[in-house]
């Protein structure tokens, strides 16, 4: 078994805590999310294992995923955390941290009149504008 090297910098953990707001060092690998959701079969990482990657602060095996993906933020996770660590809402903040950094804040501002309200929220979270 080869044990990885790197992991995330000071920076990209504070960016994770800053999108987030959880502690993942509280999850203690129970299970119950990645018993509860149904699209572990199409996951390379089961939700349990991200929250575990996480946590060890492995980012890059967790960026490099089709887990983050695969997610349909469907929140069964998340109800079932005894924790309340939402395993959803750290799946989001991953794919978030991906986004900012391919797209570099160059965001084409739309007409935003016929947008909901959830996706523009979703929006400023992704991208700080």
């Amino acid at each position: 078994m080869r044990f990885p090297t790197k992991t995330a910098s000071n920076n990209e953990r504070e960016e994770f805590n800053d999108i987030v707001q959880k502690n993942v060092k509280d999850c203690y690998q129970c299970l119950k999310c990645s018993s509860g959701c149904p699209l572990t079969a199409h996951m390379d990482y089961y939700p349990h294992q991200v929250m575990l990657l996480a946590k060890m602060g492995l980012f890059d095996q967790i960026f490099e995923s089709k887990t983050l993906w695969v997610c349909a933020s469907c929140l069964a996770c998340s109800s079932r955390c005894p924790r309340d660590l939402e395993p959803a809402k750290i799946m989001e903040g991953f794919r978030t941290m991906i986004l900012r950094d391919r797209d570099q804040g160059n965001v084409e501002i739309l007409d935003t009149r016929k947008v909901p309200r959830q996706a523009l929220i979703a929006s400023m979270r992704k991208f700080r504008r």
